[in-house]
């Protein structure tokens, strides 16, 4: 299935440009992702990867990667409820705040953890 990743993250942007489609928020918020996402989604995209659900487990993180479906379906109501449910529990989250003022290691070690995550849920999707 083809798919588009939407991420804040560049670790993910620099690993996925030159194989796969991809949304670059250079400098977004964590927020910023969700709301493309959301976007997106009532677009017609359907969700292929969780919006939120690694970010509760880790939930400093400041960096989302999702990805979505490059074709629309007009049948995507899950994939709506699904992302009105995360924009919901994203405003609960302290994901994007102020996280430019974390040193660079940690920054970069959250990065890295997204990273891992949108890999392994590329994996299931191919």
């Amino acid at each position: 299935m083809k798919y588009i990743i939407v991420t804040n993250n560049s670790k993910v942007y620099n690993f996925y440009k030159e194989t796969d489609e991809i949304i670059h928020l250079k400098d977004g918020a964590f927020s910023e992702v969700l709301s493309l996402v959301r976007e997106k989604v009532h677009e017609g995209h359907v969700l292929l990867s969780d919006p939120i659900f690694s970010n509760i487990e880790c939930c400093e993180n400041p960096f989302k990667s999702i990805a979505i479906s490059v074709v629309t379906d007009p049948e995507n109501e899950e994939s709506v409820k699904l992302m009105e449910g995360a924009m919901k529990i994203s405003k609960k989250l302290i994901c994007s705040q102020n996280y430019k003022s974390l040193p660079s290691e940690i920054l970069e070690e959250y990065r890295f953890i997204d990273l891992n995550l949108i890999r392994d849920g590329i994996n299931e999707i191919r």
